[in-house]
């Protein structure tokens, strides 16, 4: 027999919470044995009260704090056993003894994801007019930029595979959204059944505002420009080197969830079927810096190397086309797989397995620097480029990337030395060629030298002053005007090959780079 699990969340429903209970209990559901969740959201109304007294025969949690609806169903789902989830409101706008039709639809094999829509149903909807076509826009806007064909995306019943439930992100109202975008890309076969609807008023508990329509509207957007590129994964399914758990080192193996440690849980696979071996906390906290502020727009621009990396070749400052990452191919057998730890989107050639803590499309396996999941010594070849300055803690990061490279192995890296700060989405340090050869002391070296040079270094100051000064006491203006400057200078840059090969601009370079052999 299947095994449904019912994720209700919670939230000041100290009217509603008893009866709702009732229903769920008593709804009819052949052949299918029920798991019910609860997540209080950190109600303030009495429901925790209430909640206790089901403790023993449900799931309840209580969440300290209110994060969100959609924070409450992915707690929720993470405490799910059964085959399948379903999302239950803890109102009474929707009758959970119309569940078993969106279960017939799975019994049937008619789809993987069954939604109740609320638009189908044969009797006509009243009142709510403004809240329906917000709804109704949102279903367009969402069958247009992911190719459904939905009746009602914004609905509370969601029927789909546990195994999809990593995918819903924490948040609010939007979140449901963006699972249903996450779903789509992973090609899951949609269905809807009609369903009845008994909405409520704002003076009766409803939660949900015309803002959030708004800003659910922007995120689906922004989701959507995010992910237009098409993913150029490698090796997700079969890492040329053994992976293990990147918190206890141990065994990690595979199955249709994910990687397994008995340990520390399931670490996921995402749409495009690429491990994410990453602690959930570090995934969440990256993926809001790169999609905040002006971080957004470079990751959107990051979906196109060629755009990206092109405008950065001719506008920025800072000449970065000698003393690459590339280079490390002079020192390795050719064909040997090449870890690019920090990766970004750029794959560098065929040999190199891109490693990085935000889910770029052409990044292989997602994973903190801090944190590898890799066998001691187990890697041949390991290159990083402009990365270290942007962790917190780079003495970690290099003794991860000394453990996994193998004896005999090559490690390039390189750094700022003389540069702005340049939020990436952070800016913690730079080093000087003894300060590298310090950090990776484990390294015979083979090779050191400049990156990019003084002349790269003074243009980048150069344009950081100007904004400064043209800023007129603005703190805000400042960056922005620095950019607009780095426009202008950005071309004479290429006056650096001249000046990075004089003697002793290592003193006063922009960047730096190491090549060396682990002992």
């Amino acid at each position: 027999m299947k095994k449904l699990s019912i994720v209700i969340p919670c939230y000041n429903e100290s009217k509603t919470i008893r009866e709702l209970l009732r229903r769920v209990e008593s709804a009819p559901m052949p052949g299918w044995q029920r798991e019910v969740i609860i997540v209080d959201d950190g109600s303030r109304d009495g429901t925790r009260d209430i909640l206790k007294g089901y403790a023993s025969r449900m799931k309840v949690i209580f969440q300290a704090v209110n994060g969100g609806k959609g924070t409450a169903v992915r707690r929720g789902l993470k405490e799910a056993t059964g085959e399948y989830a379903l999302i239950q409101d803890a109102d009474l706008e929707y009758d959970p003894g119309e569940i078993k039709d969106l279960l017939a639809v799975v019994d049937r094999s008619e789809a993987d994801v069954v939604y109740g829509s609320r638009n189908i149903h044969p009797t006509k909807r009243e009142g709510f007019l403004i809240s329906r076509a917000g709804v109704w826009f949102i279903t367009k806007l969402m069958n247009v930029l992911y190719g459904l064909s939905l009746t009602d995306a914004w609905t509370c019943y969601k029927l789909f595979p546990r195994e999809a439930g990593p995918d819903f992100s924490a948040g609010h109202f939007e979140s449901e959204l963006l699972f249903t975008a996450a779903l789509a890309r992973r090609g899951y076969r949609f269905a809807e059944v009609a369903i009845s609807h008994n909405p409520r008023l704002i003076a009766e508990g409803k939660k949900i505002r015309y803002r959030d329509g708004i800003y659910a509207i922007l995120v689906i957007l922004l989701d959507r420009l995010a992910h237009l590129r098409k993913s150029d994964v490698r090796f997700a399914q079969a890492v040329p080197v053994p992976v293990v758990c990147p918190l206890c080192k141990g065994a990690l193996p595979r199955n249709k969830e994910g990687y397994i440690c008995p340990a520390h849980g399931v670490f996921p696979i995402d749409w495009q079927n690429r491990p994410l071996l990453i602690e959930e906390s570090m995934r969440h906290y990256q993926g809001e810096e790169h999609l905040s502020g002006v971080n957004w727009l470079k990751s959107f621009l990051k979906q196109f190397p060629l755009v990206y990396y092109g405008i950065w070749h001719v506008f920025c400052p800072v000449l970065m086309v000698a003393n690459g990452p590339r280079k490390i191919r002079r020192f390795v057998e050719k064909g040997t797989p090449i870890f690019d730890i920090g990766s970004g989107p750029e794959r560098l050639g065929e040999e190199f397995v891109n490693v990085d803590a935000f889910p770029f499309p052409g990044v292989d396996i997602v994973a903190d620097a801090a944190r590898l999941p890799f066998k001691d010594g187990s890697i041949a070849a390991v290159v990083t480029e402009s990365m270290l300055e942007h962790v917190a803690d780079a003495e970690t990061v290099a003794s991860e990337m000394m453990r996994v490279l193998r004896k005999g192995g090559v490690l390039y890296a390189s750094a700022p030395f003389i540069h702005p700060y340049h939020a990436s989405p952070d800016d913690f340090n730079r080093w000087t060629i003894s300060g590298l050869k310090k950090l990776f002391s484990g390294l015979e070296i083979v090779e050191s030298g400049v990156r990019s040079g003084p002349w790269s270094a003074f243009l980048m100051f150069l344009a950081y002053y100007l904004g400064i000064i043209f800023s007129f006491g603005s703190k805000k203006a400042a960056p922005f005007l620095a950019h607009v400057f780095m426009l202008a200078l950005g071309p004479f840059k290429y006056l650096d090959f001249f000046f990075m090969h004089l003697p002793g601009s290592d003193a006063v370079a922009a960047h730096l780079y190491v090549i060396g052999r682990k002992r």
